[in-house]
């Protein structure tokens, strides 16, 4: 798959859409680095370290991402039509 059309198939999921699967994926990484602190056994860390943090962190970025979004529609939506972003001056 090329990045452009994966590019174009991301801005196509709606911001909530993300969250909620940013919600999904922390409250099953959650779990898993729990898991290791009351079982300190080889296995429940590896997994804690390893497919945790990845969902985790998955989990975060998703986050990030879907508020990035919603503040450039924001910053759109301040912007007066016509005027160019580069040139204006807010002081």
């Amino acid at each position: 798959m090329k990045l452009a059309t994966a590019w174009a198939r991301a801005k196509a999921v709606r911001s909530e859409t993300l969250v909620r699967v940013a919600c999904v994926l922390g409250l099953v990484a959650l779990p898993l680095m729990v898991l290791s602190v009351f079982v300190p056994t080889v296995w429940p860390v590896l997994v804690a370290l390893s497919f945790g943090q990845a969902l985790g962190t998955l989990s975060f970025l998703l986050y990030l991402v879907a508020i990035a979004r919603d503040l450039e529609i924001a910053r759109r939506l301040r912007t007066p039509r016509g005027e160019d972003v580069s040139r204006r001056s807010d002081r």
